[in-house]
């Protein structure tokens, strides 16, 4: 029996062969997604116009062409490993790119199924451009990098906040104390800021801060060291696997790079410049200590620092 049509006022009417294969035609031709057969050897046995308009190449060409001539993640190896599985499987969905004639790679999702037709199998394969929902992702992950660094950055410096330093600190407590090696901690103070701000207004004063929080990124010479602003005019820099020897040596870098800024300070009862005390904690990490059993300790050293005249370092070994 010849297959059958609607007509407009709801009556059934027959087609034959002929319109029958020019309406199959003609419905995929008019379907967004990709329709493709491939043979058993990757061969590209039919496309319809939606893969002609997205890849550029037109169907003659796709008669020429292979699987791994458009499709760079396969290669004849992994396409029989493909078949073998569609054929234990009868269908399989998977995420790929495939470039276009102009080299451009277009990230599709492929849900493949084995067929059988006139005796012989093909891979018939409905093919979706994803390039929309793949940018929408990446930029759903750009902007949650964004949310998480500026979740850990200090707003007026940009260097690391408490929070982060806080973090960063934790964990290298937690590598120490598994590999004895020694870390340390400064902390820096900018000697009478107050005072500064009394003098020169908030805004010279947030950019006071801004202009020594460079100086600690360009003093510090190593990625994994960490400098952060502790707080207000306070400042930490975390040394991992750092000996004392090392860490006042950073320290003594650290006061010089801010001295040589040269910010006038004229309220400043150690010098007509903006200066630092700082102290430096070098330490073999017990298991169980926390970033606040360091912060406090290093603080000791930093009062010393202050009470024994500022704008200088002092730690265990000085």
């Amino acid at each position: 029996m010849p297959p059958l049509r609607t007509t407009l006022d709801g009556s059934m009417v027959a087609l034959d062969d002929e319109d029958w294969s020019m309406l199959m035609r003609y419905s995929l031709d008019n379907i967004a997604d990709m329709i493709i057969w491939l043979d058993h050897d990757a061969r590209y046995v039919y496309v319809n116009r939606a893969a002609t308009v997205l890849l550029g190449y037109s169907a003659d060409e796709f008669r020429h062409l292979r699987v791994w001539d458009v499709d760079p993640h396969f290669d004849e190896p992994r396409w029989r490993e493909h078949w073998r599985d569609l054929e234990t499987t009868g269908s399989i969905k998977l995420e790929t790119v495939n470039t276009s004639r102009s080299g451009e790679p277009i990230p599709i999702e492929v849900t493949a199924n084995l067929v059988t037709f006139k005796g012989r199998r093909f891979n018939c394969a409905i093919v979706r451009d994803i390039s929309a929902q793949k940018q929408a992702e990446a930029d759903l992950r750009a902007l949650n990098d964004r949310i998480h660094v500026l979740s850990i950055t200090d707003a007026l410096t940009g260097l690391a906040n408490r929070r982060h330093l806080d973090t960063v600190l934790a964990e290298a407590i937690r590598h120490h104390a598994r590999t004895g090696e020694p870390l340390s901690l400064i902390l820096l103070d900018v000697d009478a800021f107050k005072a500064f701000n009394d003098r020169y207004g908030h805004i010279e004063g947030d950019a006071c801060l801004t202009r020594v929080a460079a100086a600690l990124t360009g003093a510090l010479r190593r990625d994994r060291d960490l400098a952060a602003r502790y707080g207000g005019e306070e400042f930490a820099c975390v040394l991992p696997n750092t000996t004392e020897a090392e860490a006042l040596a950073v320290a003594d870098r650290l006061r010089a790079a801010i001295a040589a800024l040269a910010i006038p300070h004229a309220a400043s009862p150690v010098a007509a410049v903006v200066t630092a005390s700082i102290g430096v904690l070098t330490t073999a990490c017990a298991a169980d200590a926390t970033p606040l059993d360091l912060i406090r300790a290093v603080d000791r050293f930093l009062y010393r620092a202050k009470r024994e005249g500022r704008d200088r370092v002092v730690g265990a070994g000085r």
